[in-house]
């Protein structure tokens, strides 16, 4: 629009500003946002009252510079523009918008140009800004993400046995905690447990190996039956004490109950963050959400459509590439201890995780369309982390890209990008749309990737961003560990709420413990290998071989009973051997039936196999 000062002339907040930023004056400025800077020319009128707002000029958002902007009844004069400024508006950062071509026969580039998407029939918006005249602070095109540098590696971590190394990420604290815990927990319902360490170790490793070995019910591993009989457990605790450790294994003190809804596991993940976090964060690092599985009835069991795990305790997880796990938070409303940041719950559980994990500067993010929004990029480049993620089509505002219901007609391999101070954003048409913005990318570059083509049954090669090549590549290590923890979970289960958790805990350990030593110690074992030997470990180191041998199953009674009574091939036999007391009549005899094994008297033989 043209003002008195200079009729014809049309100016942005920017320009304005810039011709003002040797005056001390403050003036009232009056915007139309870029969206609707010609909504003017129409007859339409807004039906909103118009904003005010006051404050400081630089932290103006980009689509208020981008406006056309005048001062309504001033006396300020503006002094004359630059002789080069053809008078068209332009933006405070530079902003460049393409679309490219994903074929490899042809690649063409067509500049859009800068926020060019127009709308009809808008309602006409101003928004009066009260600042004080200066200059707006001008992109930084040379900005890097600071050099990553990682933590040395703590001494404490020296072992290469793999049974220290998991009471290394299980450790010595936590079990403390669970020894004191339980006793007392036993002490308040009437009973005496006196649980000690090598009991808790080895109810560990029985645990432990119901991952890999399970059976429909836990009391099969203590039977003689040897179809589903585990002499590794039968050897080391007794059936029954294993049922009263475990009805009054516990955490906490239930005589101070908090309003946190799961302050009966708050102490899983201190302790396992604690030591998590002495563990130096890799380069590259990935924000997601882990599922704990869990059908009862609590109020933060939540539901995620399209998850291998639909329903259970949700767990907002920092983790590396290679699966390990440096920080884990429950999500329970507004019992989640991690900082509101203001900029949504996506963005804060980023930043939250960051900050509780001490991630330092230069380490790289990766996170999905959940947690992406343009302001936390932003943040996360003031805080000097790099930061990548797919965004939704909500999140965009006002980049003018084509719509996902469009752009998926083009071909595949096409990609269109803007860059906008430290941000750039790409759209890319694969087996559907995806949109990407990254902080650690100043240039839109390119890469081959392979994809199935269905008419000709071949893999074709198509052009991938490579921002979108290095999501693929670095953004799966929460998935990787859910999935390892998924592959041995332990299978023995109690009605307690919190059990899941408390299993889950321990199978959480033993994958970080696994992905440490594999990474930090080279070890070539695979993760069932791994958790086989430590968990046999703990059961020979720790328990405790019962005295004497516990009653036989009422299954293998019934057994027995079916070939006794079938009356074939029973015949007597000398044993040779040293006298055995008759089955039937109790006498001494060397003398027993060959099929059933079972010590007779001849005279006994018939009453035996017929009453």
């Amino acid at each position: 629009m043209a003002d008195a000062n200079h009729p014809g002339k049309r100016y942005t907040v920017a320009e304005i500003l810039a011709m003002l930023q040797d005056s001390e004056t403050v003036a009232d400025i009056t915007v139309v946002p870029e969206s609707e800077m010609h909504a003017h020319d129409t007859d339409c009128d807004s039906d909103q009252s118009d904003d005010e707002a006051t404050g400081d000029h630089n932290r103006l958002p980009s689509r208020i510079l981008k406006g056309e902007g005048f001062l309504p009844n001033s006396d300020m004069q503006l002094p004359n523009p630059p002789d080069d400024d053809p008078g068209c508006s332009s933006s405070v950062s530079q902003t460049e918008t393409r679309k490219v071509s994903g074929t490899n026969e042809k690649v063409t580039s067509q500049i859009v140009g800068p926020m060019l998407h127009k709308t009809k029939n808008q309602d006409r918006k101003f928004k009066k800004i009260k600042i004080a005249a200066k200059a707006p602070a001008q992109a930084n095109k040379k900005y890097q993400i600071p050099r990553y540098v990682p933590k040395e590696h703590d001494p404490g971590f020296t072992s290469d046995d793999p049974v220290d190394i998991f009471l290394a990420f299980y450790p010595k604290s936590l079990r403390d905690v669970t020894l004191e815990m339980s006793n007392l927990y036993a002490e308040q319902k009437g009973k005496t447990l006196n649980l000690t360490e090598d009991e808790l170790l080895t109810f560990y490793g029985i645990l432990l190996i119901s991952g890999y070995n399970t059976v429909p019910r836990r009391r099969l591993l203590w039977s003689d039956d040897c179809d589903v009989s585990n002499n590794a457990v039968k050897d080391a605790m007794r059936r029954n004490r294993f049922d009263e450790i475990m009805s009054s294994v516990h955490l906490v003190d239930n005589m101070k109950i908090t309003a946190d809804p799961f302050f009966k596991v708050r102490p899983l993940f201190k302790h396992l963050n604690d030591i998590n976090n002495a563990i130096p964060i890799a380069e590259h690092v990935a924000v997601d959400e882990m599922m704990i599985e869990y059908f009862g009835r609590h109020g933060c069991k939540q539901f995620i459509r399209g998850k291998p795990i639909r329903f259970g305790y949700k767990i907002w997880s920092l983790a590396s590439s290679s699966g390990f796990v440096h920080q884990m938070e429950p999500y329970v409303g507004s019992h989640t201890h991690l900082v509101e940041t203001g900029l949504g719950q996506g963005p804060s559980v980023v930043l939250g995780l960051a900050e509780k994990a001490e991630v330092p500067p230069g380490v790289k993010f990766y996170h999905d369309n959940l947690f992406t929004t343009l302001s936390l990029v932003d943040e996360m480049t003031l805080r000097g982390y790099g930061s990548c993620g797919t965004m939704r089509q909500t999140q965009l505002h006002n980049v003018p890209f084509t719509a996902p219901q469009t752009f998926k007609k083009t071909p595949r391999g096409d990609a269109e990008y803007l860059v906008e101070a430290e941000k750039l954003i790409v759209r890319w048409n694969d087996n559907s749309v995806v949109t990407v913005v990254s902080n650690m990318e100043r240039e839109f570059t390119e890469t081959e990737a392979k994809r199935w083509n269905k008419q000709k049954r071949t893999m074709d090669k198509v052009r991938q961003p490579k921002c979108i090549q290095d999501y693929n590549t670095h953004m799966g290590g929460v998935d990787l560990h859910d999935q390892f923890v998924s592959r041995y979970r332990v299978n023995i289960r109690s009605k307690k709420w919190w059990w899941p958790c408390f299993s889950w805990a321990l199978n959480s350990a033993m994958v970080n413990s696994w992905c440490y030593y594999r990474s930090w110690k080279s070890g070539e074992k695979d993760l069932l290998s791994f958790q086989r030997l430590v968990a046999q470990t703990l059961l020979l180191r720790h328990g405790t071989k019962p005295s004497r041998q516990g009653r036989r199953s009422s299954m293998a009674v019934a057994i027995t009973d079916a070939t006794r009574f079938d009356n074939l091939n029973h015949w007597p036999c000398n044993t040779g051997s040293r006298y055995k007391r008759c089955k039937n009549c109790g006498g001494r005899t060397s003398f027993a039936c060959g099929k059933c094994d079972v010590p007779l008297h001849v005279e006994c033989f018939k009453k035996y196999h017929t009453e």
